[in-house]
């Protein structure tokens, strides 16, 4: 292991004899499912990562051929009686629902349609003619896989999404012909004024057959926009109705922010009327593209998922733990681009050994534990099993200084044995000059109750401590 290159440090501490609330699975979820085309290595994968809940959303992309899922697959010809069994291809979906169910995750349908890149012509994210009509056709999916109507499953999905990304501009709640990205031409408040109506009129519609037996909520915003969610709300007290939740996405480089706006999100429900809302963050993902580089480097890692990445990934899934968020969404793992396959090599790249580390803790531990960092980018995360015979610590530094890191532990038992990895910015040998390498052993010592963790670069970096002790 190369040395350290600093002598300046940063301060941790840990207290694992004081519990701060038990882990809750379903903020590590993500848009990971079986293929359609069954391929077990796949279904091994999810247990691997720990996945709780699968979204729906964009499983039609990454599985082509495949007529799932989206809402013009399920029922294709609007035209048709929307409260007959036999206008509706239930097939292919069922086949996919089964393997989800049987490989252990739970479902979060998104109702409507995957993204649409067609530029300004649109067919499936086109704003649909007839609300009432599309209203009728998603509770007629909702019956098939919650009340077993025409052949389906009985209470196979709680949770019911209203469309995705309706702010989104060209590609998901368009009219045909306009650019919504021409402040010119562009109908965006007609676009939001129209979705507002279709979100009460669909929200009512289900809540009138199926009550409170399932939870409904949307619209799976792109950011936290308040532009938006406040128009719902209100339109929704008029109407006598609540969504059980609010959705939202978010692709950047701060994982703060994704803390940041469920706090946000809080209070502008307070300030509406609806204080007991709940918030899931079903898409989030680094995302450089916004002109970001490591430090003004010009041989930054900054890349969707490479060290930087897999760093920003284990922060914002160490900070979901304590806060607001009822569920969270990595996106994508089912496609090379946002997934954990790299898109030339195939190899697993960062995000996979960052997924995974929060699969185990998921498999092994069931505590979070007390810890602080004196480092705003250097986010410890502690849990112990529920014997108490295994404790383990991750350590997160997102784009931190060059600083080692000093950790302080309290609580343990009598520690028989301290193990560490190491996930860090390497490099691939050969001209393919990529960040692939697995997680490599990582020599700690525990001493006095401290662990000195030296960093091996200037880039970004997280550890793994496993203690395992003797009562």
């Amino acid at each position: 292991m190369m040395a350290a290159i600093a002598n300046a440090e940063v301060g941790v501490s840990v207290d694992f004899g004081k519990v701060v609330a038990p882990f809750r699975p379903a903020l590590h979820s993500a848009g990971f499912s079986p293929w359609y085309r069954h391929a077990p290595a796949v279904t091994n994968r999810i247990h691997e990562l720990g996945f709780a809940y699968v979204r729906t959303h964009d499983l039609a992309l990454i599985n082509p051929g495949a007529r799932i899922f989206d809402n013009h697959f399920i029922f294709p010809l609007l035209h048709l009686d929307a409260t007959k069994p036999e206008n509706y291809c239930f097939g292919p979906t069922d086949w996919m629902v089964k393997k989800q169910l049987d490989a252990g995750l739970k479902i979060f349908w998104r109702l409507g349609t995957s993204i649409e890149h067609t530029g300004t012509t649109h067919f499936n994210a086109e704003i649909p003619s007839d609300f009432d009509k599309m209203a009728e056709c998603f509770a007629g999916t909702v019956r098939h896989y919650v009340r077993g109507w025409a052949g389906g499953m009985t209470n196979a999905v709680e949770y019911w999404e209203i469309w995705n990304e309706p702010d989104g501009k060209n590609n998901m709640w368009s009219f045909t012909g306009v650019d919504d990205n021409d402040p010119k031409t562009n109908r965006n408040d007609e676009r939001r004024e129209l979705f507002v109506r279709f979100f009460v009129t669909v929200l009512k519609r289900l809540r009138s057959e199926f009550g409170e037996a399932i939870k409904i909520g949307g619209p799976a915003l792109c950011d936290m926009d308040e532009t938006w969610f406040r128009p719902i709300l209100r339109a929704c007290k008029a109407v006598g109705v609540s969504p059980d939740f609010l959705s939202w996405h978010e692709y950047g480089i701060n994982p703060h922010r994704v803390i940041e706006q469920v706090e946000a999100a809080h209070r502008m429900c307070v300030e509406e009327g609806f204080p007991e809302m709940a918030f899931i963050n079903n898409e989030y993902h680094y995302w450089p593209k916004r002109g970001w580089t490591y430090h003004g480097a010009k041989d930054s890692p900054a890349e969707f998922n490479d060290i930087d990445s897999a760093a920003y990934t284990l922060t914002v899934l160490s900070l979901l733990q304590t806060s607001r968020y009822s569920q969270a969404y990595f996106y994508g793992v089912g496609n090379r681009k946002y997934g954990y396959l790299d898109a030339d090599t195939w190899l697993y790249n960062k995000n996979y050994y960052a997924l995974k580390w929060f699969g185990e803790l998921r498999r092994t531990c069931r505590d979070i534990c007390a810890s602080v960092s004196t480092d705003r980018h250097v986010t410890p995360f502690a849990m112990k099993s529920a014997d108490g015979r295994t404790a383990k610590l991750l350590i997160t530094d997102y784009c931190g200084t060059d600083a080692d890191i000093a950790v302080e532990v309290a609580g343990l038992g009598n520690v028989t044995n301290v193990n560490a990895e190491l996930l860090s910015y390497t490099r691939y040998p050969g001209e393919m000059q990529i960040d692939l390498r697995d997680p490599e052993p990582f020599a700690v010592e525990l001493k006095d109750n401290k662990v000195k963790l030296e960093k091996p670069d200037r880039f970004s970096a997280a550890w793994m401590l496993t203690f395992e002790m003797k009562f």
